[in-house]
């Protein structure tokens, strides 16, 4: 776990958006923490087996294969939102307007983002809604009410947050498939925007996961299952924009060059 750094920007506010925060209490636990100037650095790019996926990589809407949060990384598989049907590279291969209207076309429109995510990936992709295509209400990334512990073998899925993502059982049927124990859990409990946008410090174990101080439930459901958690005392408990995932991005040490042409 030490041989990663933390890429911490400074969130919805420059002053008040939880920076300072993040990095005390990384810090506190021995971890290597940089600060930057940039707001959301985890949309940057994906680490995937010691390869930097950056954004942006082609198409004028960016690469969905590189932003981070519509990337949930597992063992020998990968999670990819459907948000990519937004993106140029995506986008044009498919009759979008057709999409909208039927919503049979959508298996066969995920076959494009599999075909465009093996480029990418050797894992098993797995395509996963945001449910803007599967019912009237979405979040434009997964990891905003997902949270995915490969080692842990858990998918967590938040039925405030995440809206109607999962009304055809997507998340549990990819669940099942991975051979994770899928918890359904409900994000109005801890009055806290976001609670599952938590960063997920990878280990050869068990995974570290860093969260609001204010998600207690989330805390207490985690530590029942045996995970380590680091509790952060940001500022906001309630705002329209992302969290502690969103606000940062891991690199390996040693890599400071390689990362320093993302900011």
């Amino acid at each position: 776990m030490k041989n990663i750094g933390i890429i911490v920007g400074y969130g919805f506010d420059f002053k008040s958006g939880g920076q300072k925060e993040i990095c005390s209490s990384l810090r506190k636990k021995g971890y290597s923490v940089k600060e930057v100037a940039e707001a959301w650095p985890r949309d940057k790019y994906v680490l995937s087996n010691d390869k930097y996926i950056p954004a942006g990589e082609s198409g004028s809407a960016g690469n969905v294969f590189g932003e981070g949060g519509n990337i949930q990384k597992g063992n020998g598989f990968v999670l990819i939102s459907d948000n990519a049907f937004y993106y140029d590279n995506i986008k044009s291969k498919i009759d979008f307007n057709k999409l909208r209207a039927d919503k049979k076309y959508y298996n066969l429109a995920k076959e494009v983002i599999l075909k465009e995510g093996k480029k990418h990936y050797s894992e098993r992709i797995h395509v996963a809604p945001t449910g803007d295509f599967h019912g009237q209400l979405a979040q434009g990334h997964i990891d905003l009410f997902t949270m995915l512990l490969p080692n842990n073998k858990i998918l967590i899925f938040d039925k405030h947050f995440g809206k109607d993502a999962n009304l055809d059982k997507d998340y549990n049927i990819i669940a099942e498939q991975e051979k994770l124990k899928f918890i359904e859990y409900d994000g109005s409990q801890d009055n806290v925007w976001y609670p599952l946008n938590s960063l997920i410090l990878p280990s050869e174990n068990k995974e570290v996961v860093v969260i609001d101080s204010k998600a207690k439930s989330l805390q207490k459901l985690l530590n029942m299952k045996g995970i380590e958690t680091i509790a952060v005392d940001m500022p906001q408990k309630n705002y329209p924009a992302g969290k502690l995932n969103c606000q940062t991005n891991i690199f390996n040490l040693g890599d400071e060059k390689k990362v320093r042409g993302f900011f």
